[in-house]
């Protein structure tokens, strides 16, 4: 999803768009070739951030910017949001200007995964995936090692 906010200029918008959709179908032919099953192409989809949020504001809403809290302070309740929710998760990345403050009280959490530190869009948003699959991991790995040790009591 591309969720710009209020006006943004055309052609550079659409050299972003053009080097997204070129980067999709080279990695879609990279799977076709690789794996055993199915590769499917990722969509793309263009819409105003803040009409964005207000169409999701009854699922999940995770917000990756440098004003949150510390990941390793909110890893129990990040891990707790993504595992009981029975709806999709939206996870705002900012980019540019980042996301605006406005949007942050229609977040479930404001997540800050590299204090002090600036990282570009690219890197911001691989670094709060692996950062939040990190997270639930620990948690799952945590909820059944629990579920064994009773079980074998």
């Amino acid at each position: 999803m591309i969720a710009p906010i209020g006006i943004v200029e055309a052609y550079p918008l659409a050299r972003f768009i053009e080097s997204l959709i070129e980067g999709i179908e080279s990695r879609y032919k990279v799977q076709n070739k690789s794996y055993h099953r199915r590769a499917h192409r990722v969509p793309v989809y263009l819409m105003d951030l803040h009409q964005l949020v207000r169409d999701r504001s009854n699922e999940a809403i995770i917000v990756f910017e440098p004003e949150g809290k510390y990941i390793g302070d909110v890893e129990e309740e990040l891990a707790e949001l993504v595992l009981k929710s029975r709806r999709r998760v939206s996870l705002l990345f900012g980019s540019r200007t980042g996301i605006p403050t406005g949007i942050y009280r229609y977040a479930d959490l404001v997540v800050d995964i590299a204090p002090g530190i600036t990282l570009s869009t690219e890197y911001a948003a691989a670094a709060g995936l692996i950062a939040l699959a990190t997270t639930i991991y620990n948690k799952y790995r945590l909820i059944n090692n629990e579920g064994n040790n009773s079980s074998s009591r």
